[in-house]
C-alpha cells in the first residue's frame, strides 16, 4: 500500500484527499493544511516540518509557494512532487526525488467529480518514480501521460483557453441575458451541445456563426448593442479572427 501526504487544501489538494481516501491500495497518511483544523479521514498536519514519513509527498500550493515548502519538508531521498501545470521540477528541493503529478481538471469544492475521468501527467527525474507515479494513477482507475515540462506548459495554457476564458465568456452572456430579466438556464442547452460537439466533431470543422458566415450586418448591430467598451473589443477582435481563420 502506498503511504501518500497531501499538502495543500485548495481545490486540488481537497479532491485528491477524496480521491486517496476512497482508494483501497492507497494509505492517506496526512494532509497539511493551514486553514483546515480537523478532517475525520485523515489526520491534519498545520505545521510542515512535522509532517511523518510517506512514500509520496505532494504538493498542491500555488506556483510560488512549491519551493518553500519543499525547502521545509525535513526529509531526505523521498518523492515529493508539485501539481502545477507551469513550474519545471526542478523548484522542488533537491535533496529529495522530484517530479510532477499534474491533474489536468478544474476543481471546484462544491462539486463532485468523476476521478476516473481526470487525466493525470506525470513526469518525474528518474524511471523508478515515474513508474510510480503510473502506478498512483493506474490504481485510483485514471488515465496517466506521460508529459515533459515544455509540453505541460503547452497544455496548460491551452486548458486555461478551453477552461477559464470559456467560463468568463459564460459569465458575460449571463450578465447580457440578465440585463433584459432573462432567465440564463435558456442558454445552458446550447453551451452543453457546443461542449458534446466537439467529442463529434473537430472545433474547427464545428465552428458557425456571423463571423463564420461573413454576416457583417449581425456583427454591427451586434456591436451597437454592447455598451462595455471592452466587450465590444472582445467581440471584434474574435470575430474578426474567425473570419480571417475561414477566408472570408
Amino acid at each position: 500500500m502506498i503511504k501518500v501526504t497531501v499538502i495543500g487544501s485548495g481545490n486540488v489538494g481537497f479532491h485528491l484527499v477524496n480521491l486517496f481516501y476512497n482508494s483501497k491500495k492507497i494509505h492517506l497518511n496526512e494532509w497539511y493544511s493551514r486553514s483546515i483544523k480537523f478532517d475525520p479521514r485523515v489526520k491534519v498536519i498545520n505545521q510542515i516540518q512535522k509532517l511523518a514519513e510517506s512514500d509520496i509527498f505532494i504538493i498542491c500550493v500555488n506556483d510560488e509557494s512549491i519551493s518553500e515548502i519543499s525547502d521545509n519538508i525535513d526529509f531526505e531521498g523521498k518523492l515529493v512532487v508539485h501539481t502545477s501545470g507551469s513550474t519545471p521540477y526542478e523548484v522542488i528541493n533537491k535533496k529529495n526525488r522530484r517530479g510532477v503529478f499534474y491533474p489536468l481538471q478544474t476543481f471546484s469544492k462544491s462539486l463532485d467529480l468523476d476521478y476516473s475521468e481526470i487525466p493525470f501527467c506525470v513526469e518525474a527525474e528518474n524511471e523508478d518514480d515515474l513508474k510510480e507515479l503510473k502506478n498512483l494513477s493506474e490504481i485510483n482507475g485514471c488515465k496517466f501521460y506521460e508529459i515533459g515540462y515544455e509540453e505541460r506548459k503547452t497544455l496548460h495554457l491551452a486548458a486555461i483557453i478551453s477552461n477559464n476564458f470559456t467560463n468568463f465568456l459564460f459569465g458575460i452572456s449571463k450578465e447580457l441575458i440578465e440585463s433584459k430579466n432573462l432567465n440564463f438556464d435558456i442558454l445552458k442547452p446550447l453551451i452543453r451541445e457546443t461542449v458534446n460537439k466537439i467529442h463529434k466533431l473537430d472545433p474547427v470543422k464545428a465552428q458557425t456563426g456571423p463571423a463564420r458566415r461573413n454576416d457583417n450586418n449581425i456583427i454591427k448591430m451586434h456591436e451597437e448593442m454592447l455598451k462595455n467598451d471592452d466587450i465590444k473589443t472582445l467581440y471584434k477582435t474574435i470575430s474578426q479572427m474567425i473570419n480571417e481563420k475561414y477566408g472570408n
